[in-house]
């Protein structure tokens, strides 16, 4: 069975985004997040030290 692309709808797109959404939020979107948070912690560390 082909898929007619003009057949996908927004709904469709909409219930397949948790599958990608999930694995994005829980282990790709942490990491950068963390080295983020940990650079502004290390510049503010350096600004009191000066």
């Amino acid at each position: 069975m082909v898929t007619d692309l003009t057949q996908l709808t927004g709904e469709y797109a909409a219930s397949w985004l948790p599958w990608i959404l999930i694995p994005l939020v829980f282990y790709i979107l942490p990491f950068p997040i963390i080295a983020l948070v940990f650079l502004w912690i290390e510049k503010e560390a350096m600004e009191e030290e000066n």
